[in-house]
């Protein structure tokens, strides 16, 4: 056996093991392909998926969060559902394993400006791209402007950065902290097939932590997958080669 080679069942088997180890600290796994990118198109503003879906699409914004971030996605690991992360470019510093922990876990980042102004211009879309990037090797192809507003120059902002702009169809009303069952009660009387649904993961959310199990649950019922963004519109994701 040549120097410093290894038999193949134990490389595979030291594979697993390493990519078990890094997925649980939120690293992207040894030898799989890395997501790296996305393609949802760059047209004007979107609200929800194409007539005749059968999935839904959660949303969080205003992340990522130490406290509720790492909550949401032990929640959808174990229900094994997917949900879109629109986040601000100031909160990426010092939480770059949580972001990489997002995308091995199969859900998507998204761009939500640098520090959520009203009225984002390229500059503000272009740099938090560049920072998610920096800190996970992905680079978004949605933007969320911040508040939902929208103009044709936001729009044109977004287009120059390659990035799709995405609104909501539903409400959730989280950030006005009504009580979990209030959130789940509007989320499931309102979201239908091909609904984008808003929540968020930034600042003090708990009650969106607790509502989430039963708002999965319920959807379900009704025969919806849960997916990303960029699955409910059609898009694809790219991955580096291995």
């Amino acid at each position: 056996m040549p120097r410093g080679a290894l038999p193949v069942v134990l490389l595979l088997l030291l594979g697993a093991t390493t990519t078990s180890a890094l997925a649980a600290n939120g690293g992207t796994p040894v030898g799989t392909r890395e997501v790296v990118g996305c393609s949802s198109g760059s047209g004007p503003a979107v609200a929800g998926g194409p007539p005749g879906s059968d999935a839904v699409a959660l949303t969080f914004d205003d992340g990522p969060s130490t406290t509720y971030t790492p909550e949401i996605l032990a929640i959808l690991d174990r229900l094994g559902a997917k949900a879109t992360f629109f986040e601000e470019g100031h909160h990426v510093a010092g939480r770059e394993a949580l972001m990489r922990r997002i995308l091995a876990s199969g859900d998507e980042i998204g761009n939500h400006s640098f520090n959520h102004p009203r009225d984002p211009g390229y500059g503000q879309l272009a740099s938090t791209n560049r920072l998610i990037h920096a800190a996970t090797g992905f680079t978004p192809c949605l933007f969320r402007p911040p508040y939902g507003l929208v103009d044709s120059k936001l729009e044109g902002a977004a287009r120059r950065a390659n990035l799709q702009t995405v609104l909501w169809s539903v409400d959730s009303g989280d950030d006005r902290h009504p009580g979990a069952a209030a959130i789940r009660a509007r989320v499931l009387a309102l979201a239908g097939p091909g609904a984008i649904v808003l929540m968020h993961d930034g600042g003090h959310h708990p009650q969106t932590v607790a509502a989430l199990p039963r708002i999965v649950a319920g959807l379900r019922a009704r025969g919806l997958r849960l997916e990303t963004v960029t699955e409910l519109l059609g898009g694809r994701f790219l991955f580096s080669r291995r």
